[in-house]
Protein backbone atom coordinates (compact mmCIF):
# COMPACT_ATOMS: atom_id res chain seq x y z
CA UNK A 1 0.00 0.00 0.00
CA UNK A 2 1.41 3.24 -1.11
CA UNK A 3 2.68 5.50 1.97
CA UNK A 4 2.83 2.85 4.52
CA UNK A 5 6.16 2.08 6.29
CA UNK A 6 8.04 -1.47 5.14
CA UNK A 7 7.91 -3.87 7.70
CA UNK A 8 10.78 -3.76 10.04
CA UNK A 9 13.55 -6.40 9.64
CA UNK A 10 13.20 -9.01 12.68
CA UNK A 11 17.11 -10.22 13.54
CA UNK A 12 17.04 -12.94 15.27
CA UNK A 13 19.33 -13.35 17.97
CA UNK A 14 22.51 -14.86 18.03
CA UNK A 15 22.96 -14.85 14.25
CA UNK A 16 25.38 -11.99 13.48
CA UNK A 17 29.01 -11.88 12.98
CA UNK A 18 29.95 -10.68 16.65
CA UNK A 19 28.12 -13.94 17.69
CA UNK A 20 29.39 -16.56 15.36
CA UNK A 21 33.02 -14.81 16.31
CA UNK A 22 32.05 -15.58 19.95
CA UNK A 23 31.72 -19.13 19.62
CA UNK A 24 35.02 -19.12 17.23
CA UNK A 25 38.29 -21.08 19.71
CA UNK A 26 40.26 -18.22 21.06
CA UNK A 27 43.16 -18.74 18.85
CA UNK A 28 41.79 -18.64 15.67
CA UNK A 29 39.64 -15.17 16.73
CA UNK A 30 42.81 -13.48 15.96
CA UNK A 31 44.02 -15.53 12.81
CA UNK A 32 40.53 -14.05 11.88
CA UNK A 33 41.73 -10.48 12.90
CA UNK A 34 44.40 -10.50 11.02
CA UNK A 35 42.03 -11.91 7.91
CA UNK A 36 39.60 -8.87 8.62
CA UNK A 37 42.46 -6.41 8.49
CA UNK A 38 44.15 -7.74 5.04
CA UNK A 39 40.43 -7.34 3.94
CA UNK A 40 40.42 -3.37 4.82
CA UNK A 41 44.00 -3.29 3.50
CA UNK A 42 42.75 -4.67 -0.35
CA UNK A 43 39.80 -2.46 0.01
CA UNK A 44 41.66 0.80 0.41
CA UNK A 45 41.60 2.68 -2.63
CA UNK A 46 45.25 4.73 -2.57
CA UNK A 47 47.08 0.96 -2.18
CA UNK A 48 49.95 0.74 -4.81
CA UNK A 49 49.67 -1.92 -6.89
CA UNK A 50 53.31 -2.63 -6.94
CA UNK A 51 55.56 -3.47 -3.87
CA UNK A 52 57.11 -0.34 -2.35
CA UNK A 53 59.05 0.19 0.56
CA UNK A 54 56.77 3.16 2.18
CA UNK A 55 53.85 0.58 2.57
CA UNK A 56 52.36 -2.33 2.27
CA UNK A 57 51.00 -2.87 -1.53
CA UNK A 58 48.56 -5.15 -2.42
CA UNK A 59 50.90 -8.69 -3.02
CA UNK A 60 51.39 -7.83 0.87
CA UNK A 61 48.23 -7.55 1.67
CA UNK A 62 47.28 -10.89 -0.25
CA UNK A 63 50.30 -12.43 0.83
CA UNK A 64 49.28 -11.84 4.80
CA UNK A 65 45.78 -12.77 3.69
CA UNK A 66 46.90 -16.39 2.69
CA UNK A 67 49.53 -16.62 5.32
CA UNK A 68 46.29 -16.02 7.85
CA UNK A 69 44.38 -18.77 6.12
CA UNK A 70 47.22 -21.10 6.08
CA UNK A 71 47.73 -20.79 10.01
CA UNK A 72 43.83 -21.29 10.08
CA UNK A 73 44.39 -24.79 8.33
CA UNK A 74 47.66 -25.50 10.40
CA UNK A 75 46.20 -25.33 13.52
CA UNK A 76 42.74 -27.08 12.65
CA UNK A 77 42.62 -30.75 11.35
CA UNK A 78 41.76 -29.12 8.29
CA UNK A 79 41.09 -32.68 6.59
CA UNK A 80 38.84 -33.76 8.93
CA UNK A 81 36.80 -30.08 7.79
CA UNK A 82 36.17 -30.02 4.55
CA UNK A 83 33.44 -27.12 5.39
CA UNK A 84 36.46 -25.23 6.20
CA UNK A 85 38.65 -26.04 3.31
CA UNK A 86 35.93 -25.13 0.83
CA UNK A 87 35.28 -21.70 3.07
CA UNK A 88 39.11 -20.69 2.59
CA UNK A 89 39.52 -21.16 -0.59
CA UNK A 90 36.17 -18.83 -1.32
CA UNK A 91 37.82 -16.21 0.79
CA UNK A 92 41.04 -16.54 -1.02
CA UNK A 93 39.33 -16.28 -4.38
CA UNK A 94 37.66 -13.37 -2.69
CA UNK A 95 40.67 -11.69 -1.65
CA UNK A 96 41.93 -11.63 -5.22
CA UNK A 97 38.70 -10.51 -6.72
CA UNK A 98 39.46 -7.84 -4.51
CA UNK A 99 43.42 -6.87 -4.99
CA UNK A 100 41.95 -6.82 -8.78
CA UNK A 101 39.73 -4.13 -7.91
CA UNK A 102 41.95 -1.53 -7.49
CA UNK A 103 41.59 1.65 -9.44
CA UNK A 104 38.48 0.70 -9.89
CA UNK A 105 34.99 2.37 -9.47
CA UNK A 106 34.02 2.42 -5.78
CA UNK A 107 30.68 0.59 -6.89
CA UNK A 108 32.84 -2.55 -8.09
CA UNK A 109 35.01 -2.37 -4.78
CA UNK A 110 32.24 -2.18 -2.41
CA UNK A 111 31.24 -5.23 -3.71
CA UNK A 112 34.15 -6.67 -4.22
CA UNK A 113 35.01 -5.92 0.10
CA UNK A 114 31.24 -6.90 0.59
CA UNK A 115 31.75 -10.58 -1.15
CA UNK A 116 35.19 -10.74 0.88
CA UNK A 117 33.56 -9.92 4.09
CA UNK A 118 30.28 -12.49 3.58
CA UNK A 119 33.16 -15.23 2.95
CA UNK A 120 35.08 -14.39 6.08
CA UNK A 121 32.21 -14.40 7.78
CA UNK A 122 31.29 -17.80 6.46
CA UNK A 123 34.35 -18.94 7.30
CA UNK A 124 34.36 -17.51 10.80
CA UNK A 125 31.12 -19.81 11.11
CA UNK A 126 32.98 -22.95 9.39
CA UNK A 127 35.20 -22.73 12.98
CA UNK A 128 32.46 -22.88 15.26
CA UNK A 129 33.59 -26.12 17.46
CA UNK A 130 36.82 -27.14 15.51
CA UNK A 131 39.31 -29.35 17.26
CA UNK A 132 42.43 -28.39 17.60
CA UNK A 133 45.40 -30.14 15.54
CA UNK A 134 48.33 -31.54 16.87
CA UNK A 135 50.72 -28.79 15.93
CA UNK A 136 48.02 -26.23 17.89
CA UNK A 137 47.87 -28.78 21.15
CA UNK A 138 51.67 -28.70 21.04
CA UNK A 139 52.06 -24.64 20.71
CA UNK A 140 49.39 -24.60 23.81
CA UNK A 141 47.63 -22.00 22.20
CA UNK A 142 45.07 -21.84 24.73
CA UNK A 143 42.42 -24.50 23.29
Amino acid sequence: MPGSDPPERQRRPGIGAAAILDRVPLPLRAVLGRIESGIVDLAKTDMPRLDVAEGAGIREAMHGLRSALSDICALIEAEAHPTVLRAAERLAGAGERLAEMAGRPSRARAAARGAATRALKNLAAALVGVRPSRIAVSLGRGW
